[in-house]
């Protein structure tokens, strides 16, 4: 211990040499010491009556001997036989001195219960340690050579484990076996504080038992003498356990109560994962009112502790904090701040986090809803393996429904590490009401993608699922899947190094890879798109393959299938599938005409995709295939956002707009690409597959020769298995480091929403144009069905922008001027946008069928093409700029947007598989 100032109280009749070596032994910093003796025959009414004249004789051979025992411990000392009557002299006595622990040495006389009532009466003034020495300790020297190297604490309470951890950080030493006891009742965050979160330097092992066993294993630790030293908070354990254990005791310093609310709901959050600068935590309830998700906290100030003191406080926001920490504590200590301050923070300590770091153990992750059985397998298979095989599991919690205190109890139950990690923390998707639970093991996925990018080794996830969800590095098995020979079998997964660049990150995200040589065009024009999809229809020669989300028997509908009729005529192999539910053809009864007619064409193959029979489910109705794509001869690829419909094809000059108008007559902004080369092969392939699963035959997909100089990634995204788009847009905007052109006219999925916030932050320029799904004409909407549900649904859409615009984000609502076919003072046309496009940089552009919403990120099959070109993406931004100066504005500035932003406010809260 370092103490360094003492005061001793004795007795000079009683035999101090077991107080010495206690002293000795313990104190080997202390360099002073006052003493106050008494005489045995007085007992302590030296507190109240003069000293005995015959203690003053300098002679005094009790005295002398007292004087030469200390004067071999100290380098000074200072005995007392007189103070002034009562506690008060002693409690003056103890300040003129500064001395920092009081030491009760022994006494020839019955007086303990005077001795305890005076300490307790100076520790009422003076917040003094008080070590306290039983007559039973031995004076043999070698124990104060050895010194105190076993000490054993007592922590019974929060106040009592906060006096433990402080006694530990600051008098703890690393050559020191510590033993903490804690009640069974008491659960670990309320006991000792970790050794990260004190700053304790001492070796600490902690048990937890009860009463009985606590006891039992004093007894014998006591008759094998291997116990130096008793630390408690509490002047009655010190009596019962320095009885028991012939040991001295060390009595903390009381820890004064701090002022809490009366009534006041516990603080829990998952642990913290270092993904890098800053850690992002969570805060919530433990204690839920009602049924469902977990109450977040209000917005307020946190303190965080480590190493014994403040390190940051913090203001939450919706429960959501970041923290930029760059130390290496593994753990952390939070408290609310209100009504508790920081001056005692290991006191004031709620909630104690592990900061999960990457190291060299493989990890497993599991979905923390496990059931109980299957848990305590994880447990027992790890069991049966080698130490130097045995991974690390931990649990992740896909469904905020129940505590993460409740699900670290379960884990410690199985024998599993109480460690949990909250995926809507990880993938940062805040308080997204809309992520489908089918999407759970999809996002079990990517946690682990997100740990494994941050170096951790990932080997494998244990899901719930019947069917595994897409892994990259590693691999996905059911819990009824896991054994001791199956784990043993799990290859050796050597510790990534987190990716560098954006094509690093694409790589590690998506899979996808880089494909060179090829030649592409990029189009946000309606009449130029249909060029390009007449003409290659009218070159084929050999084989068109065709798919398409919708297929309207309109004007342009009617001229592609001409197109196709005729190439078929010429003997091209016409393969032409639709999805079944939203091409109205073959699910709930419903035929469409336009598909009708070409089915029966011959050489026309029409295949429908997930037709729908009966009542359906909410999976039939969102996992669908979205893709838009022409393969023609193997050759040229067409793809985009467009289907096969009047308002994808028509460009705006083109149609005679009035007031009368229907709004499925407004053209919609849209955009597709014009690829060749090598890329046209991972595209045809993606369609083979998907052509296939509707029992179709397949075909031989030959390799395409290099056309141009363009390099590309085709990203698929397969609907409930894997999130490969979204994670593509992820990777452009947290890799952004100048400027974000974002097209986009569905309602934002969270986790987007929030990387651009990020990227704001960051000083990312972040450009956005978004449009009306309810098309009007100046502020009126134009006619048409459904328009009260298309005019609510753009509000939605508007709601996920304006945290950007508030943010400081340059957001626009797409807006045509006048044409010259249309009626006279119609105005300019605010319609919708339908394409799906990103440019980062001037170096990165994507866009495909992949919409930014949930639906494009998790329910439906996508199709993305990502190029890396940087004279293209800088034509393809000065497009986009350019149809952004004509647009209306969405000013933060303006008191009519901030009124609008204000009443859809709530829309944060709409599930996003409403959207259209």
């Amino acid at each position: 211990m370092k103490y360094r100032r003492l005061l001793l109280v004795t007795d000079l009749a009683a035999d101090a040499g077991g107080a010495l070596a206690a002293i000795r032994a313990l104190l080997p910093f202390a360099d002073y010491c006052a003493v106050l003796a008494c005489l045995p025959e007085r007992g302590l009414g030296w507190f109240d009556d003069e000293a005995s004249p015959e203690l003053e004789q300098p002679g005094s051979a009790a005295l002398e001997q007292l004087r030469t025992a200390l004067s071999a411990v100290h380098t000074e000392v200072d005995i007392r036989l007189a103070p002034a009557p009562g506690v008060e002299a002693l409690d003056q006595l103890a300040q003129d001195t500064g001395v920092d622990l009081l030491v009760i040495g022994p006494f020839s006389f019955g007086s303990t219960l005077a001795g305890i009532t005076h300490m307790v009466a100076l520790r009422k003034r003076r917040p003094l340690a008080v070590l306290w020495v039983p007559d039973q300790v031995s004076a043999d020297p070698a124990g104060a050579r050895r010194g105190a190297t076993q000490l054993v604490c007592l922590a019974t309470g929060r106040r009592a484990g906060a006096a433990v951890t402080s006694f530990l950080r600051e008098h703890g030493d690393p050559a020191q076996q510590v033993t903490v006891l804690q009640p069974a009742a008491e659960p670990p965050p309320d006991g000792v504080v970790a050794l990260d979160v004190s700053g304790i330097s001492a070796p600490v092992e902690l048990l937890t038992a009860g009463p009985l066993v606590i006891s039992q294993w004093l007894d014998e630790r006591a008759q094998a003498r291997a116990l130096d030293l008793l630390v408690v908070a509490h002047l009655p354990a010190a009596l019962l356990l320095a009885s028991r254990s012939a040991a001295p005791c060390l009595v903390l310093p009381p820890v004064p109560p701090l002022e809490r609310p009366l009534v006041e709901r516990s603080l829990d959050g998952p642990d913290l994962v270092d993904l890098g600068s800053p850690l992002h935590a969570r805060f919530e309830y433990a204690t839920s009112i009602g049924i469902g998700r977990r109450t977040v906290i209000p917005d307020q100030t946190l303190a965080f502790v480590a190493g014994g003191r403040v390190l940051a406080e913090l203001g939450s926001r919706a429960g959501d904090v970041s923290w930029a920490y760059d130390g290496d504590a593994h753990a952390c200590g939070v408290f609310r701040t209100e009504g508790r301050g920081t001056a005692q923070p290991l006191a004031a300590i709620e909630l104690q986090l592990a900061i999960l770091r990457p190291g060299p153990t493989p990890v497993l992750l599991f979905d923390a809803e496990l059931s109980d059985e299957e848990m305590d397998a994880l447990h027992q298979a790890t069991l049966h393996l080698v130490p130097q095989r045995r991974p690390t599991w931990l649990a992740v919690r896909l469904r905020p429904v129940r505590s993460c205190r409740l699900i670290r109890s379960r884990l410690q139950a199985a024998g599993l590490p109480a460690r949990v990690i909250d995926a809507s923390v990880v993938l940062d998707e805040g308080d997204a009401l809309d992520v489908p639970e089918l999407a759970d093991p999809v996002r079990l996925a990517r946690v682990a993608g997100r740990l494994r990018a941050a170096a951790f080794p990932i080997v494998a996830i244990v899901h719930r699922a019947e069917l595994a969800p897409s892994t990259i590095g590693f691999v996905a098995l059911r819990a009824d899947e896991i054994d001791a020979q199956r784990l043993a079998a799990l290859p050796p997964v050597p510790v990534p190094a987190p990716p560098a660049t954006l094509a690093e990150r694409l790589d590690h995200m998506t899979g996808a890879p880089l494909i060179a040589g090829n030649r592409i065009e990029v189009e946000l024009d309606n009449a130029l798109a249909r060029r390009w999809l007449l003409a290659a229809i009218e070159a084929s020669v050999e084989r068109i393959h065709f798919q398409t989300y919708m297929a309207a028997d309109d004007d342009i509908g009617r001229l592609v299938e001409a197109a196709l009729v005729r190439a078929a005529a010429r003997g091209v192999t016409v393969r032409l599938l639709v999805d079944s539910l939203h091409g109205l053809h073959g699910s709930l009864g419903a035929s469409n005409p336009l598909l009708e007619r070409l089915g029966a064409v011959p050489g026309i193959e029409l295949r429908v995709g997930q037709p729908i029979n009966g009542v359906p489910s909410l999976e039939a109705l969102k996992q669908r295939d979205h893709r838009k794509l022409v393969i023609v001869d193997n050759r040229v690829a067409l793809l985009g956002g467009r289907n096969l419909a009047h308002e994808y094809y028509t460009g705006f000059d083109e149609v005679a707009l009035g007031r009368r108008s229907m709004w499925h007559e407004v053209p919609w902004l849209d955009a597709g690409a014009r690829v060749e080369g090598p890329a046209v092969t991972a595209i045809e392939q993606g369609f083979l597959v998907a052509w296939q699963a509707t029992g179709g035959q397949g075909w031989p997909v030959a390799a395409c020769a290099v056309s141009g100089h363009t390099n590309a990634r085709v990203v698929t995204h397969q609907g409930l298995r894997d999130a490969h788009t979204l994670d593509a847009y992820l990777a452009l905007i947290d890799e952004a480091r100048s400027h974000l052109h974002v097209v986009n006219g569905f309602p934002l999925i969270l986790e987007i929403q929030h990387a651009l916030l990020r990227a704001l932050q960051r000083g990312v320029r972040v450009s956005v144009l978004t449009g009306n799904l309810m098309p009007r004409h100046g502020e009126q909407p134009f006619s048409g069905p459904w328009s009260g549900v298309r005019a609510a649904a753009t509000e939605f859409v508007h709601s996920r922008v304006d945290a950007l615009v508030a943010a400081g984000a340059q957001a626009r609502q797409f807006t045509m001027a006048p044409q010259a076919g249309w009626a006279a003072g119609l105005g300019p046309v605010h319609s919708h946008v339908h394409a799906k496009l990103m440019c980062a940089d001037g170096r990165v552009c994507a866009l495909g069928s992949a919409n930014m919403d949930i639906t494009g990120g998790y329910w439906e099959s996508e199709l993305l093409l990502v190029i890396e070109d940087g004279a293209m993406a800088t034509a393809v931004e000065a497009r986009i700029e350019a149809l952004m100066a004509g647009s209306t504005p969405m000013d933060r500035n303006d008191t009519q947007w901030r009124q609008l932003a204000e009443r859809r406010a709530w829309m944060r809260y709409w599930p996003g598989v409403l959207s259209l």
